[in-house]
């Protein structure tokens, strides 16, 4: 049975290494800062709508600290701007049969489409995913998971595309700790298809809900309908094609514990870097790459990346903002 080595122990990442500890499978998770003192010191305080678990999850805060063994799988669940960097801090770490991290399997659960990417200069097998969690982490040692039974819904696959034996044993894993998976041969097109649902994750971040920050994410959604047309991407319909029963996936309003937002608002809030580069800065890129522009996508970029560096608050930014990032939205 294979040990779980999780780097990253944000919402995604700890919301897993708790359900498949809780499942009796081998579990590493990965943190640092705040959050690794917190969970030394108390353990993960897990809390989801039947209650409130504390878990003493195995924890390191780097390679170093941890010997790694020849049936571990690696999952970075870091977010997207942090994940070239913990690329290179662990490929090249010893395994106990003498050869190196890269020889592992390595599954990469961050948003956009430049991880897998980065991952296959130095990994052998790179296996993607797109999750949907619901899950928020905003306080040190503390992750709120509200969805039950399901806690979250994965679709993996190899990078670039195909599929691999071990990936069956990945998604049994999964399946047995409340994790709906789905085995795709075209992972690519997944990960694209869920970029393009979270594209106004900046627009959650920075402004109050209302029919122009509607628009202005139907306006990201169209630029980046382009970009990926531009560079024959498809994007799936993540809810039409999947083939998974995903009915458990049900998200419950958990007392004193609402959920605020999208992974981008939780890190504004918590002060944390946010991954827009590699949502909204992905369709620029890909824009770019091909001859075009996405302005829209470019002005959000811009705009998140001032908010974040002045320690904006969650949602303070008025329309009237956004028609000066976006004053296209005028017309």
């Amino acid at each position: 049975m294979s040990r779980y080595v999780i780097i990253g122990a944000g919402a995604v990442g700890a919301t897993t290494a708790a359900e498949l500890h809780l499942a009796g499978r081998e579990v590493v998770l990965v943190a640092r800062g705040a959050h690794l003192a917190a969970l030394q010191e108390s353990g993960l305080r897990y809390i989801r709508p039947d209650g409130i678990t504390t878990l003493r999850l195995p924890v390191v805060g780097s390679p170093e600290e941890l010997k790694l063994r020849s049936d571990d799988v690696l999952v970075l669940a870091t977010k997207t701007q942090d994940a070239d960097a913990a690329l290179a801090a662990w490929a090249w770490q010893p395994v106990d049969d003498g050869v190196a991290a890269v020889r592992l399997p390595l599954l990469t659960l961050q948003n956009g489409l430049d991880s897998e990417r980065s991952a296959l200069r130095r990994f052998a097998t790179v296996f993607g995913a797109v999750s949907w969690s619901p899950s928020s982490h905003v306080v040190a040692g503390e992750v709120v998971s509200p969805a039950a039974p399901l806690a979250g819904v994965f679709w993996i696959g190899r990078y670039p595309g195909g599929t691999d034996s071990r990936l069956a044993d990945i998604a049994a894993d999964f399946t047995a700790a409340n994790l709906a998976v789905e085995v795709v041969s075209d992972i690519v097109a997944f990960k694209a298809g869920k970029l393009l649902t979270i594209l106004p994750n900046a627009l959650d971040a920075l402004y109050a809900p209302s029919p122009l920050r509607d628009r202005a994410g139907e306006l990201l959604r169209a630029e980046a309908r382009s970009a990926f047309a531009a560079a024959g991407i498809r994007a799936a319909d993540l809810v039409g094609e999947t083939k998974q029963d995903i009915s458990g996936f049900v998200i419950h309003a958990i007392p004193d514990h609402d959920r605020g937002g999208s992974s981008t608002w939780q890190s504004l809030v918590r002060g944390a870097p946010v991954e827009s580069e590699f949502l909204n800065g992905e369709v620029v890129l890909l824009a770019r790459l091909h001859g075009g522009e996405a302005p829209a996508n470019a002005a959000i970029q811009s705009r998140i990346a001032r908010a974040a560096a002045d320690h904006a608050p969650a949602r303070s930014l008025t329309d009237d903002d956004l028609l000066l990032t976006l004053p296209q939205l005028a017309d």
